[in-house]
């Protein structure tokens, strides 16, 4: 498996950036994952291929030729592709990747970026598309792309294409669980790779609630396992709308429309249903009125520290681990 970073000729401000790159390289070649990326040896670029190297990985640098005139090239690496223009380079490293990471960078990681999502959005390729989220450097690029699936311009299935996070080790873990959403209408080729294709999918809705390290979770009667207060849309439903209603369902908590903001989306095996069923879990975090008690199928509800997470439903671990990343579960 080789993986594609994006990244820049730049460190940017502060050490944090050149330490995700160098922990992102590092963690690539211990889990022996191949590194494909521009080919430079300045900025992040060479950070993250040098610790790649440092660490036993293998490397491969694909560079215009222009640029290797201007001495920017990393003849260190494991396999130096030259080649004509900026054009070729992205259609090389795409071809090449299994799945795409975008370190922090500045417009050319973002062309690059985008132009791969724009592939994935057409239906061109179902790889997976991360964003390694230093200390919320995206979490712009998030709500705004947020608002254009609001404003009706993206489908939501596109924004479900990007993965975020802040720790390079859960990202590869998340890549390593990535089931790709079929493109809106369309039924997923068969002649997909095989870990496009599934039985059936379950689109689950659910909010994240942590109070004091524990998160929310509840249990249904007749479960052996913890899901999160949610469930799935009635017809004609906004993703806001159902999550409304079916936290009040199950929980008697009331939220507040206005403060629903997109957390992360999910996808993994689902428990409880026949084998090669997935769940495709979209969580959201929002302000709600209300103490939370058990109502109609909920059997219990409890607090759950991230130590705790074998008792939850395999979806519902991916987020947990998410949030004790980010420090906010115990």
């Amino acid at each position: 498996m080789r993986i594609c970073v994006f990244c820049g000729s730049s460190t940017g401000r502060g050490d944090r950036y050149v330490t995700a790159a160098r922990e992102l390289g590092t963690s690539l070649a211990r889990r022996g994952i191949g590194l494909v990326y521009g080919g430079a040896s300045v900025g992040t670029m060479g950070e993250v291929a040098n610790a790649a190297l440092d660490a036993g990985g293998k490397v491969t640098g694909v560079i215009p030729g222009q640029l290797v005139e201007r001495e920017l090239a990393h003849n260190g690496v494991t396999d130096l592709r030259v080649v004509s223009d900026m054009h070729e380079r992205k259609a090389l490293m795409a071809e090449l990747a299994d799945g795409f990471i975008a370190l922090p960078g500045g417009i050319g990681t973002l062309e690059e970026l985008f132009e791969v999502w724009t592939w994935g959005h057409l239906g061109l390729h179902r790889k997976p598309l991360a964003l390694l989220d230093i200390e919320g450097f995206y979490q712009p690029l998030r709500a705004f792309v947020s608002h254009m699936v609001g404003e009706e311009f993206l489908p939501t299935e596109s924004l479900d294409m990007l993965l975020f996070d802040s720790d390079p080790a859960s990202l590869l873990e998340r890549i390593g669980h990535y089931f790709p959403p079929a493109p809106r209408g369309e039924v997923p080729d068969p002649s997909v790779e095989s870990a496009a294709r599934t039985p059936s999918t379950l689109d689950v809705l659910a909010w994240v609630h942590v109070r004091h390290g524990r998160m929310l979770a509840a249990r249904t009667e007749g479960s052996d396992l913890f899901y999160l207060p949610g469930g799935k849309r009635q017809g004609g439903e906004s993703d806001v709308a159902a999550v409304v209603r079916e936290v009040k369902e199950e929980t008697s908590v009331r939220l507040r429309p206005e403060s629903v903001v997109p957390f992360t989306v999910v996808h993994e095996d689902a428990h409880g249903y026949p084998d090669g069923t997935r769940v495709r879990l979209a969580c959201f975090t929002a302000e709600g009125d209300g103490e939370p008690t058990e109502r109609g199928e909920i059997a219990e509800l409890a607090w759950l520290s991230h130590a705790e997470r074998a008792r939850c439903a395999p979806g519902v671990r991916l987020v947990m681990d998410q949030l004790a990343q980010r420090g906010l579960l115990e």
